[in-house]
């Protein structure tokens, strides 16, 4: 025997209804709401990405132009260690025509650097001479156009000096960068 809901008992079931269905909307509103959240943080991200993209977009001709100049001019050679040789040897005859004299010249041991761009090789030597000529000198030594920079530079005056004119001693750690090709440096051709 079906009885028939009384009129109290179809007002409990359809406030059951009502509050499992606001249940479920609540339920699918939160998903959609922390969905849209996470897709608003992407465009933003996304926005901020292609703002930079932009931007390099715009410097890319001169970006460019200089990666065709460091192709171009950045020296190479068969070995790192001959390439450090070299370093040497251009810092000790530079050192001579400049009347300074150097002193205890080491090669420190070569590592590889961070940058695939590009291969350094560094050497260490002391320096003694006239101030204003070791001055003079150490102002020709780093530059785009040789490839070189001066990693570690230490000057002092020499109080055991003799001469009349100020003199110096020069602690300096010299690096010369290069091509990757062929994973070595030396002075290029163009450079005295």
């Amino acid at each position: 025997m079906a009885s028939k809901l009384t009129s109290r008992e179809k007002n409990l079931l359809l406030l059951c209804v009502a509050v499992l269905v606001l249940m479920a909307g609540m339920i699918l509103a939160k998903q959609f709401l922390d969905r849209r959240a996470v897709a608003l943080e992407k465009i933003v991200t996304l926005q901020r990405q292609k703002a930079e993209n932009d931007g390099w977009a715009k410097e890319q001709p001169f970006w460019d132009k200089r990666r065709a100049w460091l192709a171009a001019k950045m020296p190479a050679t068969e070995s790192l260690g001959r390439a450090q040789g070299q370093l040497l040897e251009d810092i000790q005859n530079e050192a001579l025509e400049w009347g300074i004299v150097a002193e205890q010249p080491s090669l420190p041991p070569l590592s590889t650097t961070p940058n695939p761009a590009y291969r350094e090789v560094t050497v260490s030597v002391r320096l003694r001479g006239d101030q204003a000529t070791v001055l003079s000198w150490l102002a020709t030594l780093q530059s785009p156009e040789k490839f070189q920079a001066v990693r570690e530079l230490q000057i002092e005056i020499d109080t055991r000096a003799r001469e009349k004119t100020p003199q110096v001693i020069c602690n300096l750690a010299l690096a010369r960068c290069c091509k990757p090709e062929t994973g070595m440096c030396a002075t290029p051709s163009h450079l005295p």
